[in-house]
């Protein structure tokens, strides 16, 4: 399985995400999820010595089963089950079965960040095996990851349309979805994480 995502800028400043999935192999897989997620510098060294302690303080049989999860910070956006995922070119829903040989395109993702710590864009595909595929979206002018200010501050938005076929079609469900995120650090270890989500008209009644 090759996973390929690039990034390339709008003129409001914010970046489209395009994904395509290859499978290389000789046999069919399921896609079950996407998540996209914004890593900081540092945090493969964190991840690391994560499961570095898991392994010694839990054993192997239990690291091993806690390792295979995907270890994601905030902001992150995450799709799986029974769940579709469309932009103006199409829309695809999970699982999806992804024949040997065959290419997938992933609907767009339009993505805004304001961060004054040097952040990278990340995504993984999830398997019907289990098995994670993961890639780092690239700049497409340069194919090399965009550089921020050192900083602790993060701010995210994530515009998401996650209706069926049938629903857009009727137009039904307002539409896309924006979802707000930012991530302060206030010192002394304290981190603060404000999530809320914008739709023009709710896709369902709220209780």
């Amino acid at each position: 399985m090759q996973v390929f995502a690039i990034r390339e800028r709008q003129e409001d400043g914010r970046w489209v995400i395009s994904t395509s999935v290859t499978n290389v192999g000789r046999q069919d897989v399921i896609v079950v999820g996407y998540t996209l997620w914004l890593d900081r510098d540092g945090m493969w060294w964190k991840r690391l010595r994560w499961r570095i302690r898991t392994l010694r303080r839990f054993g192997f049989r239990h690291a091993r089963r806690t390792l295979k999860t995907l270890v994601t910070l905030p902001p992150s956006v995450s799709f799986s089950g029974e769940a579709w995922l469309r932009d103006a070119g199409g829309s695809i829903q999970f699982p999806k079965v992804l024949q040997a040989g065959s290419t997938l395109r992933m609907p767009h993702i339009v993505l805004n960040w304001l961060s004054d710590k040097r952040s990278r864009p990340r995504l993984a595909i999830r398997l019907g095996s289990g098995k994670t595929v993961q890639a780092e979206v690239l700049v497409a002018d340069a194919f090399e990851p965009i550089d921020l200010d050192s900083g602790y501050r993060v701010q995210a938005d994530f515009e998401i349309d996650m209706r069926s076929d049938e629903q857009a079609r009727d137009e039904a469900g307002g539409g896309p979805i924006r979802v707000f995120t930012s991530v302060r650090s206030r010192g002394a270890g304290e981190v603060r994480v404000d999530t809320h989500v914008e739709n023009s008209e709710p896709a369902y009644p709220s209780n």
